[in-house]
């Protein structure tokens, strides 16, 4: 399989209840300022669902004055996989999507926290000892609790405006974003906005046969070994939904998709139906979409989701933004080969980025 066509979205390598106590620390080491001196980068440890350590990073704007209120805020979540706060999965992969998006918004006089996820990174320490461990501490539920957790911490923080913040999710972390708001919502923290990039409309089961037909083709497989993989792929997930396990004799073809402590989080996210999630928020939603991503689609999973948000009681609280040919991770790719994930964000998109954001959270 294609590391970089399936492994930005797809579960592969260590994936990433009620909120949990918020605070842990936060150790505050400015690092060194971008141009024009922008911002501050602040680094700490929030509290995640079970008591996990989240590592993070907290970007305030600097060189201007903060509101009394406090700054407009935005929580970062990556995409699937073992992404770090950064957007990147190192050494394979980097894109620095959400590093660029923090240092550009703290220009713009909006705070930003990203954060690692559990387990990885920063927070490879608190992985557990016992492989036999994974399953549950990698629930999709522990994530959600994870994305929430981190929110009520960036709005509870000294200098965070909470009733002007929000949360942006890239590819799975718009359906976490979702999720938390969901959770959220229930302890009246519901988030302020939302925005939704490259994030699928449809359940995962659905996008993942999508992605492996795609790349069969591009592989060109043969007929016959097509509808093996693919019948494969619907036995294994047909009994990860019924049992919450992955067989043990899922094939070496389809093992990277389906890690064998992944069964209850895969249970939970294949059948998700991010459209339901979105008709039930309440607030403004942003979404953006790469008409050259070749893993979310603009069409399905984008349509779907501006067609959920305008069934909600309010339809004009929902803008959907296409860029000509930006890619999953709203690059542009230099030529047919390049997967669009390296160099920096198109100034028309963080310009909408920030217009729709002014708009909504009263920003400069």
């Amino acid at each position: 399989m294609s590391r970089y066509l399936l492994f930005p979205f797809l579960l592969l390598g260590l994936l990433p209840g009620l909120l949990p106590g918020l605070l842990l620390a936060l150790l505050l080491h400015p690092m060194p300022a971008a141009a024009e001196d922008a911002f501050t980068v602040n680094h700490g440890v929030a509290q995640g669902a079970g008591g996990a350590p989240l590592a993070l990073s907290l970007v305030l704007p600097a060189g201007r004055n903060q509101p009394a209120a406090g700054w407009p805020a935005l929580l970062l979540i990556q995409g699937s996989g073992p992404t770090d706060r950064d957007g990147n999965q190192p050494p394979y992969l980097r894109t620095d999507l959400l590093r660029q998006i923090a240092e550009y918004l703290a220009s713009q006089g909006i705070a930003t926290l990203r954060y690692d996820k559990r387990g990885m990174h920063a927070n490879n320490a608190t992985l557990p000892d016992n492989p036999a461990e994974f399953d549950s501490f990698f629930r999709w539920e522990n994530f959600v609790g994870d994305a929430a957790s981190a929110f009520r911490f960036l709005a509870e923080h000294p200098g965070i405006d909470g009733k002007r913040s929000g949360i942006l999710g890239h590819s799975e972390g718009g359906v976490i974003a979702l999720a938390a708001s969901s959770l959220l919502r229930a302890t009246g923290a519901e988030p302020a906005v939302l925005v939704l990039a490259a994030t699928p409309g449809r359940p995962l089961e659905a996008v993942v046969t999508e992605q492996l037909e795609r790349v069969l083709a591009e592989q060109k497989a043969t007929p016959a070994q097509t509808r093996a993989v693919m019948a494969a792929n619907k036995r294994v997930s047909a009994a990860i939904l019924a049992e919450g396990k992955v067989p043990a004799d899922t094939p070496r073809s389809l093992a990277a998709l389906y890690p064998s402590y992944a069964g209850p989080f895969l249970q939970a996210l294949l059948p998700l139906d991010p459209t339901r999630l979105a008709r039930e928020y309440r607030g403004p939603v942003l979404l953006l979409q790469g008409e050259a991503d070749n893993q979310v689609s603009p069409s399905r999973d984008l349509d779907a989701m501006a067609k959920a948000l305008a069934a909600r009681p309010k339809p004009e609280q929902h803008t959907a933004l296409r860029f000509a040919g930006l890619s999953h991770n709203f690059k542009r790719p230099a030529n047919t080969e390049d997967p669009g994930l390296a160099g920096p964000l198109p100034a028309d998109l963080l310009g909408a980025l920030h217009d729709w954001l002014r708009q909504r959270l009263g920003t400069d």
